[in-house]
């Protein structure tokens, strides 16, 4: 009599993966029901039946898995429901997918659905698919919805010492380390913010940050939004992402197997 538990379908990202024993490999999928889990795929190094290559970073999939009360599911089969074949073919857009997703594992809980992320996680494969818009513009639009949905959005309306507000044509101060603008009056701080570049950015944390992200950037503007951006994310986790941090994920391909490490 099979022992093996109900199982259902989802929608998925990988997010991660990590080679187990002889032949299974633990997987850390997105999906929009059931949140950020973690699976194990047994025989996924050998089975090329009932995963058929999907575990491969960088795809909507459909997979078959089944959670119980441990901290570890079952994956018991995977197809592709979508492939980003354009993406991966280009270095600069498949690192930036890349630390993308890194952030999303970092930030979201185990197993806390959120439809939204997962959604806009879609749209920003999408967008560098397209190659419609600068990869690192997406990236950084999209780092910046993923925080606000996070609870971790910068502050970029008001001074965070005495509350003064810019009038939106002025450009202001943004202090990465302390996530929010601070006035001339206030010591300022040390990147400075076109009126242009903070509306942008302020865009970004809501639902439109996609529209925000395929405007044309300048090279000045995304080299300021690059560094208050990461600055800012390596400051909430407390820690760099990856090897050598968030901003350097995005510069260097995926290691082989595993899109987020």
């Amino acid at each position: 009599m099979s022992t093996r538990a109900k199982s259902e379908h989802a929608d998925a990202i990988l997010v991660r993966s990590v080679d187990y024993g002889e032949a299974d490999r633990i997987l850390t999928l997105l999906t929009p029901t059931l949140g950020k889990v973690s699976v194990l795929a047994r025989g996924a190094r050998r089975s090329k039946r009932r995963f058929a290559g999907a575990l491969e970073p960088f795809a909507l999939l459909d997979v078959e898995l089944s959670l119980g009360r441990s901290e570890l599911g079952s994956l018991w089969g995977a197809q592709v429901k979508r492939a980003f074949p354009a993406l991966l073919r280009d270095l600069a857009r498949l690192s930036v997918a890349g630390a993308a997703l890194e952030l999303v594992r970092e930030l979201l809980p185990e197993r806390s659905p959120d439809a939204t992320l997962f959604e806009h996680t879609v749209h920003m494969l999408q967008a560098l698919e397209s190659g419609q818009a600068e990869p690192m513009g997406v990236f950084l639009a999209f780092c910046v919805r993923v925080l606000a949905l996070s609870g971790f959005a910068p502050q970029l309306t008001a001074c965070g010492v005495c509350g003064k507000q810019p009038s939106a044509a002025r450009s202001a101060d943004f202090d990465p380390v302390r996530g929010c603008l601070v006035c001339q009056s206030c010591g300022g701080a040390p990147v400075r913010l076109s009126a242009a570049l903070r509306a942008r950015l302020q865009q970004a944390l809501g639902p439109k940050w996609l529209a925000s992200a395929l405007l044309p950037w300048s090279t000045p503007e995304l080299a300021l939004a690059e560094t208050a951006i990461t600055t800012f994310i390596e400051h909430r986790i407390d820690r760099p992402v990856g090897k050598s941090g968030l901003l350097s994920s995005a510069r260097r391909p995926p290691e082989s197997g595993t899109p987020a490490s």
